[in-house]
Parts: C-alpha cells; structure tokens; sequence
C-alpha cells in the first residue's frame, strides 16, 4: 500500500462521509404521502459496500491498523456488547444486522485515524460537508418539494429549509458541523502552500454559508449550539494563557456564568416560552421517565441495539407509545438511548472513552498552538451539548460516530509516539506518515 494516501482513496473517503451525513438518498424516496415513512433498500447495501473496501484498505495496512486499534478498549467493549445484543434483543432481526453495520461504521473511523493526519481528516470532512451545504441551496430553491419542509409533521414547518436531508433539525444538526469544520480548515494550513489562498477563501465562504443555513432551517437548537459552540472555541483558547493569566480569565468566566445562571433560572419560564419549550424540554423530561420505568426490568443488558424504539408491531414499543399517547420516534437523549438499549456497562464504558477523550484533547490544547489543536476538544463538546435533547451517539453508518471513533483514536494513536508538542508543531505531514512507515 503507498506510504502516503491515494487520491483513489481520497475520493473514497469523501464519498463514504457524504453518504454517512444520511443525506440525498432517504429525501430522494420522500413521497407526497406526509403520514408514511419510506423505507430505504438502498444505503445498507451502499455501505456494505463501503465498509468491504474499508475492510480491504485496513488489510493492506494491517500492522498499522492494530497498533492504533489497540489503543482503546472502550470503544471496542461499546461495539461488542452491541454486537452480542443479538442473543438477547427483542428484534432479533434488526440487531443482527445494525451491529455488523455499527462494526463497519467503527472500522472506517479507524481507517480515518489510522491513515490521515488531522488536517487531512478537516480538508476532506470539508469537501464532502461542503458538497451538502452546495446541493442543498440547489434542493431548496430549485426542487422546494425535497428541500424545504412542505407537507412534514402537518405542514407547522412549511418554508423551513431541509436541503438534502429528511428533516429540518437534521439538516441544522448537520450545518452546526459544517460550520465549525469550516472555520478550522479556514484558521488552519493547507496541506499545500500553492492553494492556501484559494482554499482558506473558499472555505470562508462555506463558514458563511453554513451559518445562513443554520438559520434558514429554522433549527433552535442549532442556533443556539452555533452560538454555544463558538463561545466555547473563544474560552478553549483561552486555556493557552499560561497559568498567571489564566486564573483571573477563570475568575471572570465563572463569575460571569455564574450571574447569567442565576438571571437565566429567575427567567425560566419566559426563556423556555421564548425558544418555543416549557419546563418538561418539550415532553422530553416525560420520555426520559418511561424510559427508566422500562429500563428496570433490563438494567444490565437493555433491550438490544436499535430493538428499543420501532413500530406498532413491536410490543416493548407499542406500550411506550400508548403510555406517552404519541409515537415517539427516540429518546431524545443520545445517554438514555444507550442506556435502553445496551445497558449499564455500554454506558459506562461509552462515557469512560469520553473522559479519556477529553483529558487527551485538554493535554493536546495545552501542548499545541496551531487552531487544528482544539478540534478534539470542539467535537467532543458538540456530541455532548447535541446529545442531551437529541440522539447522535452509538449510531450506524453515521458521520457523527466516525469522527467520534476517529476523534478517541487519533488522540492515542500520534502521542504514543511522540510528544504531542512534537508532531503537532514540529513535524510536517510527509514526516509522519515516514515515521508511520518506520513503525510497520
């Protein structure tokens, strides 16, 4: 296999991570019928597809693909007890076939972390990110019909712009990602010095369009991440300063969060009604407790991978549905679908590679001064912040869980061989894959 990534697998790798954005396809099988789902024969088959390549790419490079596989069990353990949910789902037929799916989601994250450098991860995140935003301004103002909310959930979301995805907060979800990949590829270097101007101009105007995306979406949520989000990239910055003047930066952090709590919790009422929410998260706080009472019963295991939330024809489902007197689609909290799902140890295990992550990305910001040095830390918040009201966690074929695996991955893969002050500052991208190459 060449020391140095192809442009063949480039290509490749931009056309699985636009596919895993879930975007064109499932909107494309969209029908005028607002009250039927239509099912999608198409992409497990794509993905198998994906995921055999993936399979013989990483056998190509197999010693190098199990120095970085090992250097985390955790993530392993999630996607094991998933996989061995099968003996104890109560949909046999959906478990067996989403946890192989789940695998290959997985091993394509390592393939990411095994065989390019960060920057190689933002530039061809970027294009593929960038192919969507592009495609759905085309959908939105040429084909309406598939790229604005027109007769979804009733028409209440009619003109709410979709683009190529099924569903406008999907969408918004998506362009939150965009726009903070964006800005780093825009604040970092080009792999090459010939394009740097031409590509920083051209990822700007992506940052741009993205955050009008955003707000054509109509997505508060995604608003309010944006605004979260590039708040947080300010205060993680921050933490470069060193320690004499970090401390009175921290003092005026905490003093100014904490009086905006205290306004924010004497407001609660008129806030939530302002975002068009009440004090139960819009219901959520309601599912969250079916979702315990079920869990009781199945506290170690759960009910299997994606066995919990299905149809009429499910049992387990059917009876959620009628205690919540709607069909509820998901949990709305990536933690309380693991847990009903997979169960405790799944949990635990998942939030222990978060922990893990997070502490490597700190050490990473302390130890660096290039932009590309909080990217770790900004994903990692993203999921999390995401995560409490919607479900973006342990989930197949899914862009959001390759960069999580790609993102815990990278991070133990390049310090166990270097400091990370090393080959983050000192170290160009062809020296890494020689050192790479050495190691085999």
């Amino acid at each position: 296999m060449p020391k140095y990534p192809t442009l063949a697998e480039k290509c490749f790798v931009v056309f699985s991570m636009f596919f895993s954005t879930t975007a064109l396809i499932p909107v494309l099988l969209d029908s005028q019928d607002a009250t039927s789902v239509p099912s999608d024969p198409y992409s497990p088959i794509l993905f198998l597809g994906i995921y055999a390549v993936t399979c013989l790419l990483i056998f190509l490079q197999w010693n190098s693909f199990v120095r970085v596989a090992t250097q985390n069990i955790w993530i392993w353990l999630v996607v094991a007890i998933a996989i061995a949910s099968m003996y104890w789902t109560v949909a046999p037929d959906i478990t067996s076939r989403r946890s192989i799916l789940l695998l290959g989601t997985s091993l394509f994250g390592v393939y990411m972390a095994m065989r390019f450098t960060l920057r190689e991860q933002l530039q061809l995140l970027a294009v593929a990110l960038g192919l969507v935003a592009v495609m759905s301004c085309v959908f939105a103002i040429a084909l309406p019909f598939y790229g604005t909310m027109t007769v979804q959930e009733g028409g209440i979301h009619a003109g709410a712009w979709r683009g190529v995805m099924t569903h406008k907060n999907i969408f918004g979800r998506l362009m939150v990602l965009s726009n903070l990949v964006f800005l780093f590829v825009a604040l970092g270097k080009p792999i090459s010095p010939v394009s740097k101007g031409s590509w920083q101009s051209l990822a700007w105007v992506l940052y741009g369009l993205s955050v009008a995306l955003i707000v054509l979406s109509t997505s508060k949520t995604a608003l309010i991440s944006f605004i979260v989000l590039t708040i947080i990239l300010l205060l993680y910055r921050s933490w470069r300063l060193n320690y004499s003047q970090l401390i009175p930066l921290t003092i005026a952090v905490i003093l100014v969060l904490g009086s905006a709590a205290i306004l924010v919790f004497d407001n609660i009422n008129v806030i939530a009604g302002a975002v068009g929410r009440d004090l139960t998260l819009t219901g959520r706080t309601d599912i969250w407790q079916v979702m315990l009472d079920k869990l009781a019963d199945r506290p170690l295991t759960g009910y299997g991978f994606n066995a919990f939330w299905r149809d009429w024809d499910s049992p387990l489902t059917a009876d959620v549905w009628r205690i919540l007197a709607w069909e509820c689609p998901y949990g709305h909290n990536g933690f309380m679908d693991l847990l009903v799902e997979l169960g405790i140890i799944a949990l635990i295990a998942f939030i222990v590679s978060y922990i893990t992550a997070f502490i490597k990305g700190v050490n990473l910001l302390r130890s660096t001064r290039n932009i590309e040095g909080i990217w770790h830390l900004m994903f990692l918040t993203l999921m999390l912040i995401y995560n409490i009201s919607e479900s973006t966690l342990v989930t197949t074929n899914s862009i959001f869980w390759i960069l999580y695996v790609s993102t815990v991955f990278s991070l133990n893969t390049r310090s166990e061989i270097l400091p990370i002050s090393e080959y983050t500052d000192a170290m160009s991208d062809e020296e890494w894959f020689e050192l790479e190459a050495s190691n085999d």
